[in-house]
């Protein structure tokens, strides 16, 4: 995996130099602007010129400011968005095995319908979703999707999770049990039985709950409950959730952050450790398809 991930770093690496150098000048640039904008502002306040008499400075002084965070927010977005068109497909394109078909930003893999069905999730009233990743890793379909889901009415409304769904389906391996496992803590979902399992510290960890004991146990190799608690820790995930149904597997990490956010304005665009972090991310969700696939 590390003479991989070196091979990748080394074949960007020159275009990330070049983006480092753009994303200085327009740092530099939305700094300058920011500093003259506000001496501005503070010259003619000084002069009498700009006062908070008159309600119509005050319109001017507000919609002048709202104005200059709007220019930001679009230069950072516009970067943002530029690197990763740029980066994410040499990216994906790097993983052995894995049939990259399609990324997607904004628009989301998973339908809400499905995200409603699965049991692991919150509820909520709407969904927002970053990037998507679609393909096969030994045969297996794998969709990952950025998720951010809200709950709630107009200004009431509040995050219920902000994280990564993956789903794997298995066509030809259906599951004959629904299995949940979540945080440990939760409520016991409604028809199901909690499973005793023998790793001590697994239990710790999670719950378990499923329909069918023996199947569960069958699912639930030490293997793969090592993999469940080495998720939680890699993605640094407050909440890491899991869904078994028929064909399906669904894995929730409730992360709280963009997970591959490849570049930001006020952070190094060639900065190794991201990039690093972001392979062993994705690497690791490859595994647990591999494991999964043997499981069956």
């Amino acid at each position: 995996m590390e003479n991989s991930f070196d091979d990748f770093y080394l074949n960007i690496e020159p275009e990330l130099k070049k983006y480092e150098r753009l994303r200085k000048f327009l740092l530099s640039s939305a700094i300058i602007i920011a500093c003259l904008l506000a001496g501005g502002i503070f010259f003619l306040v000084c002069k009498g010129v700009l006062t908070f008499e008159r309600s119509w400075h005050g319109k001017i002084l507000y919609m002048t400011v709202l104005f200059g965070i709007f220019i930001f927010w679009r230069l950072k977005k516009e970067f943002e968005i530029r690197v990763k068109e740029k980066i994410i497909e040499k990216f994906i394109n790097c993983f052995e095995n894995f049939g990259f078909e399609l990324w997607q930003l904004g628009e989301s893999l998973i339908d809400e319908k499905t995200l409603k069905s699965v049991k692991i999730l919150p509820k909520f009233s709407e969904s927002y979703s970053d990037d998507n990743f679609q393909g096969h890793y030994k045969g297996i379909p794998v969709t990952v999707s950025e998720q951010k889901l809200k709950n709630g009415v107009g200004i009431y409304k509040y995050n219920v999770f902000e994280g990564i769904v993956i789903e794997y389906f298995l066509e030809n391996s259906p599951f004959p049990a629904e299995i949940i496992i979540r945080d440990a803590g939760f409520m016991p979902p409604k028809g199901l039985e909690k499973i005793t399992l023998e790793d001590s510290e697994f239990e710790k960890m999670f719950s378990v709950y499923s329909n069918d004991q023996i199947e569960s146990r069958f699912v639930l190799t030490a293997g793969f409950m090592e993999k469940l608690k080495a998720l939680k820790i890699i993605f640094g995930a407050k909440h890491i959730s899991l869904y078994i149904k028929d064909c399906s597997i669904f894995i929730a990490a409730d992360i709280g952050r963009d997970s591959f956010n490849v570049a930001r304005l006020y952070k190094r665009a060639d900065d190794r450790e991201q990039f690093e972090k972001m392979y062993k991310q994705f690497d690791f969700i490859l595994n647990i398809a591999d494991l999964l696939r043997l499981t069956r």
